[in-house]
């Protein structure tokens, strides 16, 4: 766990990195939480994988 924080702290001085937050139903947080422990990844690893997704999805041609 002790390195999860010095990647933390070296992601915040890193120019490719930024930090984005917003506030979610607090079952969604929870089980979101929960999920990255189970995979052992740390919450913003678990988000990035999250976003990712989100934006494949997004960026898929809509079918009419």
């Amino acid at each position: 766990m002790e390195n999860n924080y010095l990647d933390v702290a070296a992601k915040r001085n890193d120019p490719d990195y930024m930090q984005i937050a917003g506030d979610v139903k607090k079952d969604i947080g929870l089980r979101f939480k929960a999920a990255c422990t189970l995979k052992e990844i740390s919450l913003g690893e678990g988000l990035e994988q999250a976003l990712k997704a989100w934006l494949e999805q997004d960026e898929q041609p809509r079918a009419k």
